[in-house]
């Protein structure tokens, strides 16, 4: 008797085990099923429309001349848009460009001035200015996510440092 009861036992757990093995098959099946009914739908879905995806964006430029407190250009200034954004050497006759991709909305961006080259052009004090854009002023967008770009004019005097 004691081996029958033995036998009923590992028939049990041996029923189990196949249960188990039948139930992660069906699991399997199940996931690869679902997994593929939402691929399908996925791609039909980001068909519709032509919808895409990203993050709006905006060309903000800021030109101009930096010049002596008697209109002589100076070449040799670092100008910075943002502090973190990019930077510009101003040339020969004083001028510079940066521009800065950013969210379209209306923004104040802060220009900064740093004269980099020591005393080869004089000693000038550092400046920053601030330049705000109005989203109005955006033009040029695709009509998806690029909505244009804005540039303004900014000639500044900087004054000369003591030495």
């Amino acid at each position: 008797m004691k081996s029958r009861g033995l036998r009923v036992l590992y028939l049990t757990v041996e029923s189990i085990i196949e249960l188990i093995n039948m139930k992660i098959r069906y699991l399997k099946l199940k996931n690869w099923l679902l997994i593929s009914l939402a691929g399908v739908l996925g791609i039909n879905l980001s068909c519709v429309g032509g919808e895409e995806y990203g993050c709006p964006e905006a060309s903000f430029n800021v030109k101009g001349k930096v010049t002596d407190s008697n209109g002589i250009p100076i070449p040799g200034i670092q100008v910075e848009m943002d502090f973190y954004g990019p930077r510009d050497t101003t040339d020969a006759d004083g001028q510079y460009s940066v521009t800065l991709l950013s969210f379209p909305e209306t923004q104040t961006f802060e220009i900064g001035f740093t004269d980099i080259d020591g005393t080869e052009n004089g000693l000038y004090k550092n400046d920053t200015v601030p330049v705000t854009f109005q989203r109005s002023e955006l033009t040029g967008g695709d009509g998806n996510w690029y909505e244009g770009s804005a540039t303004k004019t900014l000639n500044v005097t900087l004054e000369a440092a003591e030495e």
